[in-house]
């Protein structure tokens, strides 16, 4: 019987999980990347890593995205090129290169 409650209990935390009632990201209203206006955050603010700058970009938990570049298209859109942060701050001193995440084709009105 013991073994029967238990199966049935994980089949329904894994339904419930796959329909979105358990949420461990981060909230809906953070952004991704995308062609939405960012703010400014600071990277590298970690424990081993580079000198701390302040760029254009959003924060999570565990680090930043940022933009690490925009380029301008003969189209009349930019690209932006965004990058993870990867400073690990909940682990001190893991901080690692910076890496590409995503890129977006964004109206030139969209700042940065």
């Amino acid at each position: 019987m013991t073994r029967s409650i238990t199966r049935w209990a994980t089949v329904g935390l894994a339904v419930a999980a796959a329909g979105g009632l358990f949420s461990l990201t981060a909230p809906a209203a953070s952004a991704h990347g995308g062609c939405g206006n960012q703010g400014k955050v600071v990277i590298n603010d970690g424990t081993g890593s580079e000198p701390p700058s302040t760029v254009w970009g959003h924060s999570h938990t565990t680090g930043e995205h940022y933009v690490h570049h925009v380029r301008r298209n003969s189209d009349g859109t930019k690209t932006r090129h965004w990058y993870e942060d990867n400073d690990t701050k909940l682990l001190p001193d893991r901080d690692k290169p910076d890496t590409p995440y995503r890129t977006d084709k964004c109206a030139l009105s969209v700042t940065p």
